[in-house]
Order: structure tokens, then C-alpha cells, then sequence
């Protein structure tokens, strides 16, 4: 999986959600779900949860700054 599919994954959640909530919704949108993530190793599970943390992350600080005015 490749960033522009975390992307636009996370992209249709909403900024005010949880990142635990963010990560149970991407999970759900993997092939089989929680048994596709399982089956990854550890290492790959735990980068995979920082890239959809981060993605999110991205997505409310742009959302901060365009309802500030600074975009």
C-alpha cells in the first residue's frame, strides 16, 4: 500500500475523529479487515499506523490553518 491509498483512506474521515478511530476505519478498508493487518509483520503494523497517524494529523492542521485564514 502506498501513500496516495492512506491518503485516500484517511482523507474521508473527519478531522475531529480520534486517531484510534481513524485507524479502525483504515483497517476496515483493507482487503479482510483486521485479518489482512494481523497477518503483517509487527514492524510493517506499526509504520503503517504512524503513516495513517500522520496523514491525519496533516489533514487537521490544514484544516486549522484554512479556517484561520493563512491559506
Amino acid at each position: 500500500m502506498n501513500e496516495s491509498d492512506i491518503r485516500r483512506i484517511v482523507g474521508r474521515c473527519h478531522i475531529s475523529e480520534s486517531n484510534r478511530r481513524v485507524m479502525r476505519y483504515f483497517i476496515s478498508k483493507l482487503r479482510n479487515g483486521h485479518a489482512t493487518f494481523r497477518a503483517l509483520p509487527r514492524q510493517q503494523r506499526h509504520f503503517l499506523m504512524r503513516q495513517v497517524i500522520a496523514v491525519h494529523e496533516a489533514n487537521q492542521d490544514l484544516y486549522v490553518k484554512v479556517m484561520r485564514g493563512i491559506f
